[in-house]
């Protein structure tokens, strides 16, 4: 192996040394810089827990616009001022600037960027981000379970949350008139209306009234009276790389300001099904209770996302709305106060394996439909379970988020044409949107199968209808349900009790809806949603533990 030839960094450090005190006598010297701007905030120095970072401190180096003709050093990077002999941070001789080169208006390249800029711009970010407080009088039931060791059973009931509740979020500052950004469900705890208040970094506390508020997104602007908040600039954040660090800023659980850094995870629009329209960015930047609303920023301070939600509390499970989507949904609340989508009533998801078997798809790109809800216009249209999707008006739309943003961007009575695929012949399907609901639900039946990963069958011979489990990866064995059960009975969500359904309670004094057909079960699922969670409990034909409970949150297909 041929070894390079490399200077020390010692060595280089001496030779720079005797070159400065060999030009001391003849160089005039260097004019000093001014200290930093008083009136710059700095970040409160307290932390959130091991895993948050407090906003990063001001540089005592202030902030030298571009347009300056700063002078960078060739070793370390650092920014300086025009006509500087040498680098502020390690004492490097500086080169000439001859100023006909200087060119107005120049742009730093991102990758570019020193460490001591970054710092700037994130310090300059956090003081645009506020805290939000909520308070409302809720009331609220929705299903859970409670699992009795002893019986080896899950019990199911409704838990109440009835007080004047108290809820911290996060937002930022995006107009000049005091408008900020946030998540609907910071600014509209459980959809209630609630009183608001602005805090800001440097103490200052402010009413906010609401703009506009968009649920099927989870976005939401609101407005105080003060306009003297920098606001913050939208950066894009399909330009945003695998590996990218980025920064979230926040108040996580009401400790104060805080800063977290991390790397993007992925950069597919990752989609989960808590929001009914989403295209989320994964970073790994620690988020959790109080985050919501907050930027997720790139290291030149520009909006790449906004957090909305993080899986429990396990570090690298946050998730953020993606630039491209909340700019498009806030400017419509911005403008309008509301987002008018439209809608035609087809329930997809993008074509992997497992759908191309099932309905012998010919093409792989796109969006399969996966079913039709009754009374729309899709139904009107002729619509099919097993059409692929992939174009809208005659333009390529493969992916299951570009289709749906398309029909929602054009709000309702719009003619659209879809390229579709039916049985490896194209064709183009015709049909005028209407209103999007405001809870779009698919088939009961089917979503609670695609939940517990089960196939629930009807026998017309016996009039009975069976739980079959295909794979050891459903989760019904965890609910205490059993391959080829026979379902008698179900008792659903809205008709549970404040107290515990259990084996007694079931038989003497609830209400269930006795099942022999499938279109029995689907329409007494229907009551099956409450609180954003889903509840069925299930009377099967078996001698011990008759009855069986599931209860989740509930998941939003893509429905568009």
């Amino acid at each position: 192996m041929t070894a390079r030839c490399v200077p020390s960094r010692r060595r280089l450090l001496a030779v720079t040394g005797a070159i400065c005190a060999a030009l001391a006598g003849a160089l005039p010297a260097q004019t000093p810089l001014p200290p930093p701007d008083a009136d710059t905030p700095a970040p409160p120095a307290r932390t959130a827990g091991a895993a948050a970072t407090p906003a990063p401190r001001a540089e005592a180096t202030p902030s030298l616009a571009l347009d300056d003709a700063s002078v960078f050093c060739p070793v370390c990077g650092t920014r300086n001022r025009a006509g500087s002999r040498f680098c502020l941070k390690d004492g490097t001789p500086l080169p000439a600037i001859d100023p006909a080169l200087v060119l107005s208006g120049f742009v730093c390249d991102r990758d570019t960027l020193s460490q001591e800029e970054i710092q700037q711009a994130v310090h300059r970010a956090s003081a645009s981000v506020v805290r939000i407080r909520a308070k409302t009088a809720t009331k609220v039931k929705f299903p859970v379970i409670d699992k009795i060791e002893r019986e080896r059973v899950r019990v199911g009931r409704l838990e109440t949350e009835e007080s004047e509740a108290k809820f911290v979020g996060s937002g930022f500052v995006i107009g000049t008139n005091g408008e900020i950004v946030t998540n609907a469900h910071v600014a509209s705890p459980f959809g209630a209306q609630a009183q608001l208040n602005v805090d800001t970094i440097d103490g200052r506390s402010f009413p906010a009234r609401l703009v506009g508020i968009d649920y099927a997104s989870d976005l939401a602007v609101l407005q105080i009276d003060n306009t003297s908040i920098a606001p913050l600039a939208w950066g894009d954040s399909d330009e945003v790389r695998l590996g990218e660090e980025t920064w979230a800023i926040g108040d996580p659980l009401d400790l104060g300001l805080s800063v977290t850094r991390g790397t993007v995870a992925t950069l597919a629009r990752v989609r989960v099904g808590l929001n009914q329209v989403e295209a989320f960015l994964h970073s790994d930047a620690y988020i959790t209770h109080g985050n919501s609303g907050g930027p997720l920023v790139d290291n030149q301070g520009r909006v790449v996302g906004i957090s909305d939600m993080v899986f429990g509390d396990l570090k690298g499970k946050g998730y953020s709305i993606t630039s491209r989507m909340a700019q498009l949904v806030v400017d419509r609340l911005r403008r309008l106060g509301r987002y008018d989508r439209g809608f035609i009533g087809v329930h997809v998801r993008q074509i992997d394996s497992d759908s191309v078997s099932r309905y012998h798809l010919k093409r792989t790109t796109g969006v399969v439909v996966e079913s039709v809800l009754k009374g729309t216009p899709a139904e009107s249209a002729g619509f099919h379970p097993g059409d692929v999707v992939y174009g809208i008006n005659g333009r390529l739309a493969s992916s299951s988020y570009l289709l749906q943003e398309s029909v929602s961007s054009v709000g309702p009575s719009a003619p659209l044409t879809f390229n579709t695929d039916r049985g490896g012949q194209t064709m183009e399907i015709k049909v005028t949107t209407a209103s999007r609901p405001a809870a779009p639900h698919i088939d009961p039946l089917l979503d609670l199968q695609n939940y517990m990963m089960v196939r629930i069958e009807e026998d017309p011979k016996h009039h009975e209808i069976q739980i079959k489990i295909p794979n050891s990866f459903s989760p019904a064995p965890r609910y205490g349900f059993l391959d080829e059960d026979i379902v008698q009975s179900v008792l659903v969500a809205q008709d549970w009790p404040d107290e515990p359904i259990t084996i007694d309670y079931y038989k003497r004094k609830a209400r269930p809806v006795r099942i022999s057909t499938l279109e029995d079960l689907r329409t007494a699922l229907k009551r099956m949603y409450l609180g954003e969670r889903v509840g069925v409990v299930f009377e099967l034909k078996r001698p011990r533990e008759p009855i069986a409970a599931v209860a989740y949150d509930e998941t939003w297909p893509i429905v568009f």
